[in-house]
């Protein structure tokens, strides 16, 4: 086997997992709800030479990882710098996929996702201390990809497309301790401890089912270089699921204070290089990344309290294969980002969008194994 030929064999592998195991990622405690949407999406990893795709009846598994906290708050694209508007949200999501390939084209993976998360208000006047914090199981996914093309014939590149199902399997409603202000407008504050729901920037899950759409591809450009994209869509046709975010009023105030169910989408394109520097069985990655949620839902129900958004990001990673396992770890530094008016905001009539908490940087990482 060549230089060139056995170079490329490892990136196609790359692709192999990023399409089994990017395209969900943190399926869904990651689509979940959030200031942000956000979710796990490994990067190209790289592996020993002799690997290509997988064969029907092998399996892979994976964990991976993604960790942010955010503290800047946008409306629209403008920074806001009054301290007291600004909590910080903490979160940390593990994802464990199990992926199997069922025919040489067609496999199908399950997503089970695990998140931590915090919403500190603490810095915010009358309410010091309070912390919301809400943990647990998310929404798990199972989604079916099909290469396009025989990869048996292409080896220098392929695409993908999937399809797939979010079932709400995580909590949507978590409830938390929070001081509340039960003084009048202008008085003192009497500050209480009540319970109710955690802010959306945590909750487990959305409760809604989300249809999975989903496509990836590849491309060898010269020798062990190569360019790849992927691009994921989740529908969630369900309007709201009838938690009222704002009970305590420490929200934004618009008509509608029932927590909406969004869509949420990923965009992904870069190039990937195998064996930089002579680095045997290494690899390293440099795109571009955009994420959010949508304004309106291409099925169903904008109205409710949301957080549309986008975030761009550039996205360095690195991946090093050792046997049949794999790591890889990447970095998303954000350089633009933008909160969207919602439909309940348009309808409110506010000039801006009411402001929402931003990552400057996201921590991705895990590993892969295959049987």
């Amino acid at each position: 086997m060549n230089g060139i030929t056995s170079s490329f064999d490892r990136l196609t592998l790359l692709v192999r997992v990023a399409a089994f195991l990017g395209l969900v990622g943190a399926g869904n405690a990651s689509f979940g709800q959030g200031c942000m949407a956000t979710r796990v999406s490994p990067p190209m990893v790289d592996v020993e030479e002799s690997s290509q795709y997988l064969q029907p009846g092998e399996w892979e598994t994976s964990e991976s990882f993604r960790h942010y906290v955010s503290h800047r708050h946008f409306h629209d694209y403008n920074e806001e710098v009054v301290p007291a508007n600004a909590p910080r949200v903490m979160r940390t999501i593990l994802d464990t996929a199990i992926a199997r390939m069922l025919t040489n084209r067609l496999s199908v993976t399950l997503d089970i996702p695990y998140q931590w998360g915090s919403f500190d208000r603490s810095p915010i006047p009358p309410h010091t201390g309070s912390n919301d914090k809400a943990s647990g199981l998310g929404d798990l996914a199972l989604t079916f990809r099909r290469w396009m093309l025989d990869p048996a014939t292409h080896p220098n590149g392929n695409f993908s497309l999937g399809l797939g199902l979010k079932a709400p399997t995580g909590d949507y409603h978590q409830e938390t301790n929070r001081l509340v202000n039960t003084a009048p407008p202008g008085s003192t504050p009497n500050l209480v401890w009540m319970r109710g729901p955690a802010d959306i920037a945590i909750q487990p899950g959305d409760g809604g089912w989300g249809v999975i759409l989903g496509a990836q591809g590849f491309q060898q450009i010269v020798g062990s270089m190569m360019a790849y994209g992927e691009l994921t869509y989740l529908s969630n046709p369900r309007g709201n699921n009838g938690s009222n975010n704002q009970w305590s009023g420490a929200g934004p105030y618009v008509p509608d204070p029932v927590t909406s169910v969004p869509d949420y989408f990923l965009a992904r394109a870069g190039f990937a290089y195998g064996n930089p520097l002579g680095w045997h069985n290494g690899s390293v990655q440099l795109g571009m990344r955009a994420e959010g949620q949508p304004i309106h839902d291409i099925i169903g129900n904008s109205s409710g309290f949301r957080r549309p958004g986008c975030t761009i990001s550039v996205e360095p990673g690195v991946a090093y294969g050792f046997g049949k396992w794999a790591a890889f770890f990447s970095l998303p530094v954000t350089v633009y980002r933008i909160r969207w008016k919602s439909v309940d905001e348009e309808r409110a009539g506010r000039r801006l969008a009411v402001t929402a908490a931003f990552a400057d940087y996201n921590f991705i990482g895990g590993f892969t194994r295959r049987w």
